[in-house]
């Protein structure tokens, strides 16, 4: 009889137990988090990037700085979140800076686009603003392929296009407006 009234009390206190701890969870206030999407294309990111290439004789060829970059497998680009770049001549330096960026490992090729500021420091100075630019760091050009301006102290430009070949200094614009100012150096 002991023995009975031994697993009675104990099959009680679990029976009370269970029942305490269902009222519980029930007064118990839920946490509502919202559920985190992780794209499932991005292998990597990257924050306060600064990366650095230098060309074959192992001086600073260009750089750029982002607060993020991050690459996506299936096209293997990097996505580049307000990009600055500097390109280094002998003679001059470059300075992009855009809204966002690309870039494109197989082709090696940096795409900056929207709000797009070029800027060519050293000798005969000027600022291009336009909408998209296309570095190509093997062949050494920058072009655009969206309607540029040009401000330098000596003209205001106008083209629907633009190509800088910054090893030989040759510049191509076409379908050009110009203003030219006279007396200014």
């Amino acid at each position: 009889m002991k023995s009975r009234i031994l697993v009675f009390v104990l099959v009680l206190g679990i029976v009370a137990v269970a029942i305490g701890w269902v009222y519980e969870s029930r007064l118990a206030p839920r946490v509502e988090t919202a559920e985190l999407q992780i794209p499932d294309n991005i292998d990597y990111f990257l924050t306060n990037l600064n990366y650095r290439a230098v060309n074959e004789s192992g001086q600073l060829d260009y750089e750029f700085t982002s607060p993020r970059l991050e690459h996506h497998t299936l096209d293997d680009i990097s996505l580049i979140e307000t990009p600055l770049l500097n390109i280094y001549r002998d003679t001059e330096r470059w300075r992009v800076n855009a809204q966002r960026g690309e870039l494109q490992q197989r082709e090696n090729l940096i795409w900056l686009r929207q709000q797009v500021v070029m800027q060519k420091f050293g000798t005969d100075p000027f600022e291009l603003q336009t909408e998209s630019i296309r570095f190509e760091p093997d062949k050494d050009l920058v072009s655009s392929d969206t309607s540029v301006l040009m401000l330098s102290k000596q003209a205001r430009i106008e083209a629907e296009a633009a190509v800088f070949d910054l090893a030989t200094g040759i510049y191509r614009l076409n379908k050009t407006r110009a203003v030219y100012y006279r007396g200014n150096s």
